[in-house]
């Protein structure tokens, strides 16, 4: 079986590169999205295994998206996970409140970054074997 086509949803160009680049490497399928109004597009379009959604972004926020995302009857279901940088207390309960399974923090530690990804996947969608 082929692995996971994932979608990230990024507004800063250096943080989405580096997590297309990094799950790219694994061998993952990536569509990145430069904000939430073309993250949302991307995700009823491309139906991905995961979608990873930064939070904090001018337009439509991820909070909006996930909202979206949740009520429109034409999305196939997949895990949604906010990488953010809001780590205060309460910033994850919100994003779980809005649809979000969970969330990454930010900045992403590229040495265990794929494998915090890995655990949103079926087994059989992912690069590495289940730890």
């Amino acid at each position: 079986m082929a692995l996971a086509r994932i979608l990230g949803i990024e507004d800063d160009e250096a943080s989405r590169m580096l997590l297309t680049y990094l799950l790219e490497a694994d061998g993952y399928q990536v569509y990145s999205a430069s904000d939430g109004r073309e993250g949302l597009r991307a995700a009823l379009e491309h139906g991905p295994d995961l979608v990873l959604s930064d939070l904090q972004m001018p337009g439509m926020d991820g909070y909006e998206v996930a909202r979206r995302l949740h009520a429109d009857p034409g999305w196939r279901r997949a895990p949604l996970v906010a990488v953010t940088a809001f780590s205060m207390p309460g910033d994850r309960e919100k994003a779980l409140e809005v649809g979000f399974q969970d969330h990454i923090s930010k900045p992403i530690d590229p040495e265990r970054f794929v494998r915090q990804v890995e655990a949103y996947l079926a087994p059989a969608l992912r690069a590495s074997p289940p730890r």
